[in-house]
């Protein structure tokens, strides 16, 4: 294989767009509901239990190890699997794979995961900070900038003809449809 040839997108009749994938996170927000519920009653609990953090850092980071960081595994889990697809994704028949339709490697799917929820965990950082008073400049810009990056990943998911967000340019994947009969996992050879 030509190794030039090696990072060309798939064409982008097979791309999925931009509206299913929003539609399949939309499918996927029980998985982040379900964490969220668990991060919130394991705080509910240390609470209870007067083993409370006292620190605005010390709470970010039990909830970037209850919520952010499971979220993360979870959906890098499943576009790492047989089926390529989150639940959602699955649900609406696309799947996630590198740019050349090779199912991707559980490194490649964590760090499109790692890319992909990297906001979510500035946001959160950014308003545990503030809701405890800080006053430092860095944790508003942070928060805005966090919400940026969200909105130019949306738009390039818009605009790109493969339709990929800023965390498949990073991971090098595409989100394709999935023309595969109903229980293959495997493309056909």
């Amino acid at each position: 294989m030509n190794p030039d040839h090696q990072y060309t997108p798939r064409p982008p009749e097979s791309a999925a767009s931009a509206l299913r994938r929003i539609e399949a996170l939309a499918f996927d927000l029980p998985i982040v509901a379900g964490w969220a519920i668990f991060s919130g009653l394991t705080g509910g609990a240390l609470r209870l239990l007067k083993l409370d953090f006292d620190t605005p850092t010390a709470w970010d980071v039990y909830a970037f190890t209850t919520l952010v960081l499971p979220v993360a595994l979870t959906f890098a889990f499943f576009e790492a699997s047989q089926r390529q697809a989150t639940p959602g994704k699955r649900r609406v028949r696309i799947r996630v794979v590198d740019v050349i339709g090779n199912r991707l490697t559980p490194r490649r799917s964590l760090a499109r995961s790692a890319v992909k929820f990297a906001p979510w965990q500035l946001a959160h950082t950014a308003v545990f900070q503030l809701v405890a008073g800080s006053t430092a400049t860095v944790f508003a810009v942070l928060a805005i900038v966090s919400q940026l990056v969200v909105l130019a990943s949306v738009l390039t998911m818009a605009v790109d003809p493969h339709h990929r967000a800023i965390h498949d340019y990073v991971a090098k994947t595409c989100v394709v449809a999935d023309v595969r009969p109903p229980g293959e996992t495997e493309p056909s050879a």
